[in-house]
């Protein structure tokens, strides 16, 4: 141990050295590419005129020339078959780097000698844009500089400002208003698994901005990346080989105006909770983990009648449980976070050595006291009935404490020019504290008081370990070889979910009964649920370029992946119930923590029985356990051919085979499996009408796979005002056909304005649906044959200043996108349907899908004063939620708008103020059904304002 840390010392140590040797000089760094083709170039020959100072670019076409005095120079960039190019007035000043991306354009007859400024090309949001100009997919791109101009602290953030999206609860990215079942997260080429084994969004906002090279969100696939996405694909690149030395350290602190300063309903803390886990307080008593381990089954009340060592049992691993089960207040401190990284290169044996590291924390507190919970069913006919039949109507409130923490390290040696390898290390945990009380009426039970109470702890963690590297083989065919291999452990776990649901009854007389009731709820129980999934990948990718018959450059590409992920979860429950012979809830006249006191053997009859109040059962079954496997392997042929020197077509195909097996402990239960082998071809078109004005039109096939979840046939228990949900061993996957076609004009560096459309057919998409037949507020899902997604998107980024000079440092940056989405109702569903409403529509919305999305960011960046500011606006449309059986109106997540506010100030060089303003609207959150005019709420709560103050050093 000791030698790790000094070894970690060393390395510090000597990073610091690099760096303060480096202060009395500068760095010119940048990235080269082909101005035809937007790919970067290797081995092109940089040099600083005048002197003997110079390099050539590496495998991603980077150069990096240090120890350079400081002063003003002359670059000089040649490249075999390009136009030489010389860049004049460079200024270097000491302790500085500066960033030069340089375009070469192919050498022809008529073409001289190229001399720029470097202030013509000094603008790395303009090279990204020039990038997504020349890319072969549909894309969007966001530069490190404009999430930190933009105030965005992360990844998250940022994927604000992309065309279509939508961030969800912070940190989930949903693209053309698509659920997260139709999106895919990478980390430099590789995929994430998400840190939610419930989801398949990866958690955007663990990525600070200061590592992140840039992010690029793919909306049309192509055959070197997975099949498994049809909104969209997410990829993040951090930086291998920073520029310079960076030293962050930052620390903020915020308000919320509904939780902070306040009482909230939350649960018994453990003592580790603040470092996102359990610290075994909540973990099933040993003694009653002994028993069970033993292979002995609790004894029941009637084992103990004539068996003193059976009530001696029962009374023991009753009293093992500790008897809190009502949530209790915790205050409500303020909102905190923290946060740093560090990154360098550093020449280690003759060779540049890239590292980067980070680590965040964040502790928050959120809820409500104002909720509303409600059912409502349709009774009778539809068109007799005036109203929905109100069920269920109860106060809502909630509780959060959220711990979060997560660190990344990146390590990256460039062997020689052509030679690079990196490893990549990922953690995240996450613990969420969570209280719950429900207190209203059913209806069908009159006078009666309905309370519900839920004490729950969820942790998360997410660890993974990436290795790659990239090669180029100049002496064979000039080929390219790139290969990955990654594994990811994810678990999730819930120690002691605890529910009590009590019944408050008043008479005509005055007289009032409590009770537990256990024919409408379930008995008072806890639930100990835990996950475990394994994540193994590996590819690699090929390319060998070529000159196509007109003389321009193109390559073929072909590899291969393989994805292998093992998940066992296991879930054991302890019922608790009352010998109400001896004790009811109505001697404590309904005072849980008393009534929760009488565990055990409370005394003994005249005959010498035991008298028990409440005790414990075993409740837990085969079936709630499942094993799984997911078995991905795919190969790839593509070309990229310049048909023409403005027309490329890029095409080929992928071939995924796909096996995928749920395997419940209990042997009566059907095996959700699915096995397909799907060819995905991929058809892309660019012609270039200009140099800066491109037409795309594109054709794909992609797929979207049901969870393990979903596949699981087992029912999950919830509470009273959630859902129990049951998976489906019979689903199948969804294929999707693609049609996508966008028109775009780069007006400026840094500008562009862009229309789309798309048009999706899904065979077999996936909805997710209330059955009754499974029980009261069950959910369930299923495919039905057809749907139809099309739409349209439209872009514009701009500066203000063409307007007028003095709103040059005003930026616009807005999208707007259009859809409309349509489901094939299943035949037997829409028979049922309509025999309450003759004529009820045959097809309904995708679910999750939103029919628009706008996105709307005015920025300020004034470099004199060092100071940036954004104002952002995110508003989508009414997206359905849950269908509904028969002709019950669906369930619908209103739309909603999000103001945000931030503001950065940089200060004495180093330390930046900032200032974030979230959710300024505080709008409601509502899940609803309409009926005759009318709303009526499903689920209606608000988040509120939060206001949040940082400060950062950095270097």
């Amino acid at each position: 141990m000791k030698k790790h840390i000094l070894s970690a010392l060393v390395c510090f140590a000597l990073s610091i050295s690099f760096n303060l040797k480096a202060q009395e000089t500068g760095t010119l760094t940048g990235t080269v590419v082909d101005a035809e083709s937007g790919e970067t170039l290797i081995g092109v020959n940089v040099l600083i005129e005048g002197t003997l100072k110079g390099t050539s670019t590496d495998l991603d076409g980077r150069y990096s020339i240090r120890g350079i005095e400081p002063g003003t120079y002359t670059l000089v960039v040649s490249y075999i078959s390009f136009q030489k190019q010389t860049i004049t007035g460079i200024e270097i000043e000491a302790g500085e780097t500066v960033k030069l991306d340089i375009t070469l354009q192919p050498e022809t007859e008529t073409l001289e000698d190229v001399v720029i400024t470097a202030d013509a090309i000094l603008d790395s949001e303009a090279g990204l844009l020039r990038q997504r100009q020349k890319s072969i997919s549909f894309s969007d791109a966001i530069s490190a500089e404009s999430i930190s101009s933009s105030g965005a602290g992360n990844a998250a953030g940022a994927l604000q400002k992309v065309v279509g999206a939508s961030v969800v609860d912070g940190k989930y990215v949903f693209i053309r208003g698509l659920g997260d079942r139709y999106t895919s997260t990478h980390l430099n080429g590789s995929e994430l698994p998400s840190s939610d084994p419930n989801r398949k969004s990866f958690q955007m906002d663990i990525f600070p901005s200061n590592l992140l090279e840039n992010i690029v969100t793919l909306k049309t696939f192509t055959p070197d990346k997975p099949g498994n996405f049809s909104g969209g694909l997410v990829d993040i690149a951090t930086k291998d080989f920073p520029e310079q030395f960076s030293f962050q350290l930052s620390a903020s602190t915020g308000y919320n105006t509904q939780a902070t300063f306040s009482d909230l309903r939350i649960g018994d803390p453990s003592s580790t909770d603040a470092f996102g886990f359990d610290g075994g307080r909540r973990e099933i008593p040993k003694e009653v983990r002994d028993y069970l381990n033993s292979g002995q089954e609790i004894p029941t009340l009637r084992d103990t009648r004539n068996d003193p060592q059976a009530a001696e049992t029962l009374d023991r691993l009753s009293n093992s449980f500790n008897n809190e089960f009502q949530p209790r207040e915790q205050y409500g401190v303020m909102n905190q976070s923290y946060g740093f990284s560090i990154g360098n290169q550093v020449p280690f044996l003759g060779n540049d050595l890239g590292y980067t590291a980070s680590f965040s924390y964040s502790q928050g507190y959120s809820g409500y006291n104002n909720g509303d919970v409600a059912r409502y069913d349709l009774v009778g006919n539809f068109d007799d009935s005036e109203q929905l039949f109100r069920r269920l109507d109860v106060n809502d409130v909630k509780g959060e404490r959220n711990v979060d923490w997560g660190g990344m390290a990146t390590v990256s040696y460039r062997l020689t020019d052509n030679h690079r390898f990196s490893a990549r290390f990922l953690k995240t945990q996450s613990g969420t504290g969570a209280g719950r009380y429900l207190e209203g009426f059913q209806y069908d039970i009159p006078n009666a008081l309905f309370q519900t109470r839920v004490v729950q702890y969820t942790e998360r963690s997410l660890t993974s370990f990436q290795l790659s590297g990239k090669s180029y083989f100049e002496n064979f065919l000039k080929t390219t070889v790139e290969w990955k291999a990654a594994n990811a452990t994810n678990t999730q776990d819930e120690p002691d979910l605890r529910y009590f649901t009590t019944q408050v009854d008043t008479f005509a007389s005055g007289a009032i009964l409590y009770s537990s009731p256990t024919n409408n709820f379930q008995r008072p129980g806890r639930f100990y649920r835990n996950l475990e999934e394994n994540n193994r990948n590996a590819g690699v990718d090929v390319t060998i370029p070529f000159n196509s018959f007109n003389g321009v450059a193109g390559n073929i590409k072909f590899g291969g992946n393989l994805v292998d992920v093992e998940r066992d979860f296991r879930e054991q429950r302890f019922d608790f119930y009352t010998d109400t012979q001896n004790f009811t809830l109505n001697d404590v006249e309904g005072d849980v923590d008393a009534f929760f006191d009488s565990l055990g053997i409370l005394g003994y009859a005249n005959n010498g029985r035991p008298q028990f109040g409440n005790y414990v059962q075993n409740a837990s079954t085969p079936r709630s356990n499942y094993d799984a496997t997911r078995t991905v392997s795919a190969a790839y042929l593509m070309t990229e051919l310049p048909v023409t020197d403005k027309f490329k077509l890029i095409g080929g195909v992928r071939v995924e085979n796909a096996d995928i097996e749920v395997i419940s402990q209990d042997t009566a239960l059907a095996v959700g499996s699915l096995s397909n082998t799907d060819y995905l071809p991929s058809v892309n078109g660019i012609y270039s009408f200009t140099d800066n004005m491109n037409i795309r039109v594109a054709y794909t096939k992609t797929v979207a796979r049901p969870t393990f979840r979903e596949l699981a046939p087992y029912i999950t228990f919830d509470f009273v005002g959630g859902l129990l949900f049951q998976g489906n061993e019979n689903l199948k996957r969804t294929l999707i056909t693609n049609y996508d076609l966008r028109w775009e004009l780069f007006t400026g560096p840094g500008e562009i304005l862009a229309v789309s459309g798309f048009y999706k057919e899904l065979e077999n998409p996936l909805e997710r649906v209330i059955r009754t037949d499974i029980g009261n507020d069950a959910l369930s899902i299923q495919n039905v044959e057809e749907g139809r997604v099309y739409g349209l998107e439209f872009e514009v980024r701009k500066n203000l200043g063409f307007l007028t000079e003095d709103l040059r440092h005003f930026s616009l940056s807005t999208n707007y996108t259009l859809v409309r989405s349509f489901v094939d109702i299943p035949e037997l569903e829409l028979l049922v349907i309509r025999n309450a409403r003759p004529d009820a529509e045959d097809t309904r919305d995708l679910q999750g899908q939103s029919p628009f999305l706008f996105n709307f960011d005015l920025g300020y960046a004034n470099p004199d004063i060092e100071f940036n500011s954004s104002l952002s606006y995110n508003f989508f449309g009414d997206r359905l939620g849950i269908v509904t059986e028969g002709a019950t109106p669906d369930i619908y997540e209103r739309g909603f708008g999000s103001l945000n506010l931030t503001a950065n100030k940089t200060i004495a060089k180093n330390f930046e103020l900032s200032l974030k303003v979230s959710n300024i609207l505080d709008p409601d959150i509502i899940q609803s059904q309409k009926f005759n005019g009318d709303e009526y709420y499903y689920q209606r709560y608000r988040r509120g304002r939060t206001f949040s103050l940082g400060i950062k050093y950095k270097i």
